[in-house]
């Protein structure tokens, strides 16, 4: 018997692979068949009608687990030339708000090559979807950002909009489409999905897909890389945190101020 099928007798992976890992969710919602159920989710973040959208950035499922793995966010383009990024983020980190307002300007920037016109650019929009609140000026699970006017609240523009869609809040949401299609995203066990399968004719759809993708080894293998790679992440910047606060305990056992170790270490 070969590693690679011991790996699958002792496999210890979800029977259904979860849809809030960044990876399973480009399988499902990054994936050229899948369309209609891109398109269904999209209509009802963005609250219109879509008919077509085209995938700028599909998935390629026939990559071995050897390859590596590449940027797992979902971007398309509306068939009025809206581009729309999707993005799923499992920690927030510090800096997660500027990145995610470089790249929605980047997204801008790149309409405009050698010769472009100002007036071509296309509207961007980014989706991110959260695992734990982002947002903590507001109590909302669905939050929308776009720039205004600071007194009478107008926009400059219709350029760039920003979603925030937060699923530890998803009880919060009262638009019940969309709130059904985050607890589909949200969900691990079988009988969670089924309770908004039954309701909705595209996320049962999607369901079928994900029970399809979850069944395929290869996808599996490519879930545990992507796993284990955040597993590896997480535990280094858990070590980094444990040495940040040894370092700053040190530095106040010598006799420094909380200010001083504030400045030092640039604690906030």
């Amino acid at each position: 018997m070969s590693k690679k099928e011991n790996l699958f007798e002792q496999d210890d992976l979800p029977e259904i692979l979860p849809p809030k890992n960044d990876i399973v969710f480009k399988m499902l919602f990054g994936d050229k068949k899948n369309e209609d159920i891109l398109i269904d989710f999209l209509q009802v973040v963005l609250n219109k009608n879509i008919n077509k959208v085209l995938l700028l950035n599909p998935i390629n499922k026939q990559e071995n687990e050897t390859d590596k793995l590449s940027v797992l966010d979902v971007k398309a383009e509306l068939e009025n030339g809206e581009i729309i990024d999707i993005e799923m983020q499992a920690c927030n980190l510090p800096e997660l708000r500027s990145r995610i307002s470089y790249y929605s300007a980047r997204m801008l920037v790149e309409q405009i090559g050698k010769g472009g016109k100002y007036l071509d650019i296309k509207p961007v929009i980014s989706i991110i979807i959260v695992e734990k609140s982002l947002v903590l000026e507001s109590k909302k699970c669905h939050n929308v950002f776009s720039m205004l006017e600071e007194e009478e609240l107008f926009p400059f523009s219709d350029l760039q909009k920003i979603h925030i869609l937060d699923l530890s809040r998803i009880e919060r949401e009262k638009n019940e489409k969309l709130s059904d299609w985050l607890i589909f995203i949200n969900s691990e066990k079988e009988e969670d999905f089924m309770k908004v399968a039954t309701k909705n004719k595209t996320i049962n759809s999607a369901f079928s897909e994900l029970k399809v993708l979850s069944a395929d080894r290869l996808q599996r293998e490519r879930y545990e890389a992507r796993l284990k790679m955040q597993r590896d992440i997480w535990s280094r910047e858990d070590a980094a945190k444990k040495n940040m606060a040894l370092e700053i305990f040190e530095y106040l056992e010598k006799g420094y101020s909380i200010a001083d170790a504030r400045k030092n270490f640039l604690v906030h």
